[in-house]
């Protein structure tokens, strides 16, 4: 598709950057020569300096052929122009980038075919992370009531390890509610069929009434009407001896309790050595373990938690650890670790901040 971008600023500069990135044909116009030189040494695209609203210029930047027309200027002025000589030259697709709401009907009238509000985007986004801050991303559909949507399932959630068509039958799930997407294990969304299970800690997509989303929410999001299986409630509480842990919310440290495994080993047991791949961290429960490096022997005792560094990181073990004394330990999955430090980027400063503490029962390895 053959596009001409009117604008060139934050904005225009990060949907050119996009088009490119989907192998789309891109002009941008520009009255500022700073900004056209910008994108094209960083996007190499090709850019015009000059105004979009000059006749020779958008001739020059071949808006007979375009596809589509952008229009991304900071002024509604200038964006309702540009507009209206997309449309005299015959471009079948115009959009428009609309800062104040009183040119809506204005911007119809010059025949742009896709009006975008910044503030109505940027107000609606504040107000569904302010009253439903479950939701990940929320878009309206058409001019009613009815929003498309994403949510995480806790693990913890009522409805995890139930097929669509059972969640759909419950009486607590709104009936004009319906599922759109859901993300596979392998991270791809696919499109669900009734015997599609969900999973805990999945991302689902749906379509609702607005009206609808608190009720929906109890029924998908809630965690506190199921009760944990014993292992996990036991991991669980096992999470709650790590102090840097202590800000994740139960959501996710559930998550990791329900990837965790407790493990018992004898005296002399090697969990792992250096050079190996590191697959899991460890929190030890009873007993000893020996860490060693190169030249030093560290030992530690309940509650004690080892292994995070190169879980996190994904880089070889650059340490041993020995059992020396018969020991319980949980270990957790570094998969589902890495995949909780990411929602909770404040995980890498506590984490950091107990690394540095002498005695703190934290190994890096």
């Amino acid at each position: 598709m053959y596009v001409v971008v009117a604008g060139g600023g934050h904005m225009g500069t990060h949907l050119v950057q996009r088009l490119a990135a989907e192998s789309h044909e891109v002009v941008v116009i520009d009255v500022d020569r700073a900004v056209t030189e910008r994108i094209f040494a960083e996007l190499g695209v090709v850019v015009f300096n000059g105004s979009a609203t000059d006749v020779n210029v958008l001739e020059e930047a071949g808006i007979k052929r375009a596809d589509a027309a952008v229009a991304m200027t900071g002024r509604d002025s200038d964006n309702l122009s540009f507009c209206l000589l997309a449309r005299f030259y015959g471009v079948p697709r115009i959009l428009a980038r609309m800062l104040y709401p009183q040119y809506e009907i204005p911007y119809r009238l010059v025949g742009a075919t896709k009006i975008h509000s910044e503030a109505d985007i940027l107000v609606n986004s504040f107000l569904t992370s302010l009253e439903y801050p479950e939701i990940g991303a929320l878009m309206q559909v058409g001019r009613g009531d009815v929003v498309a949507f994403e949510v995480r399932i806790p693990m913890a959630s009522p409805v995890v390890g139930q097929t669509v068509a059972d969640i759909v039958r419950r009486e607590d799930f709104p009936s004009r509610c319906v599922f759109i997407g859901v993300e596979a294990a392998s991270g791809e969304v696919e499109m669900p069929g009734g015997a599609t299970l969900i999973h805990g800690g999945a991302n689902v997509i749906l379509a609702a009434h607005r009206p609808d989303l608190p009720r929906l929410l109890e029924t998908l999001a809630s965690t506190a009407r199921r009760i944990l299986p014993p292992e996990q409630q036991e991991a669980l509480e096992a999470l709650g001896l790590v102090s840097f842990l202590s800000g994740v919310s139960r959501e996710d440290l559930a998550e990791l309790a329900s990837g965790a495994r407790f493990e018992e080993h004898p005296a002399a047991h090697v969990l792992y050595r250096i050079g190996e791949p590191a697959e899991r961290l460890y929190i030890l429960l009873k007993g000893r373990v020996e860490i060693e490096t190169r030249g030093s022997r560290t030992v530690l005792r309940p509650p004690a938690h080892f292994g995070q560094r190169t879980a996190l990181t994904g880089e070889p073990r650059t340490t041993t650890a020995t059992v020396v004394e018969h020991a319980r330990l949980l270990a957790l999955d570094s998969g589902a670790f890495r995949s909780v430090m990411i929602r909770n980027p404040f995980l890498a400063l506590e984490l950091a901040k107990a690394l540095a503490v002498p005695g703190a029962g934290t190994v890096e390895s």
